[in-house]
């Protein structure tokens, strides 16, 4: 046995299919066109690559922070180490920012970082406030119902004998210094080619 015709619906023999057209091109063909889409690509990539580079140079941020965050205001060991991180922090910004400027010289970086451990006292907390302009360690603030100011914490917390972590106004004092710190470590900028001295270094 065998079909004159084939299987199928014999309605559709005839219908002539319709040729799709070509894929439309989303390269640019216009060389106007060509060359803005090759300095859009050069300046993503740039600031790609100036992000990442920011966002490696605040690892020592990223990591004081991380410490300030796990530090327990009751433990009189992690209070005593505030300074000590404070003044670390300083030096590796010093250290960091100095490497991201070309131009700095080693005698520069190592005239920052020596300025930088010499100072105490007042001009250390004056130092601190020149370089964040949302610390106060310099200042006693008006609306303290405490004599301790973040100033003298900060210079004589790690040789005080006697702690008194029970002392509400010593908590309350230790409480603003440690957001004292948070803010210096999160927001202190270096300008460039300045030395620590031109901001309030040494008296």
């Amino acid at each position: 046995m065998s079909f004159e015709k084939p299987w199928g619906n014999y309605l559709l023999e005839k219908i002539v299919e319709t040729i799709a057209p070509e894929t439309i091109s989303y390269v640019p063909q216009t060389i106007a066109w060509k060359i803005i889409c090759i300095v859009l690509i050069i300046f993503m990539i740039n600031k790609g690559y100036q992000s990442w580079k920011t966002y490696q140079a605040n690892a020592y941020r990223r990591e004081a922070l991380f410490w300030l965050s796990q530090c327990s205001l009751s433990n009189e060991a992690d209070v005593r180490q505030l300074p000590a991180l404070l003044r670390k922090t300083a030096l590796l910004a010093c250290q960091v920012n100095n490497n991201n400027h070309l131009t700095q010289s080693a005698e520069l970086i190592i005239t920052r970082r020596n300025e930088i451990t010499q100072l105490s006292g007042n001009a250390w907390a004056l130092w601190l406030d020149a370089h964040c302009t949302k610390t106060k360690f310099s200042h006693q603030t008006a609306a303290l119902s405490f004599p301790l100011s973040s100033e003298l914490l900060l210079n004589k917390l790690a040789y005080i004998a006697h702690i008194d972590l029970l002392d509400d106004q010593f908590n309350k004092a230790l409480k603003l210094l440690s957001q004292q710190i948070a803010l210096w470590i999160k927001y202190h900028d270096f300008p460039k080619n300045q030395l620590p001295s031109d901001l309030g270094g040494q008296p």
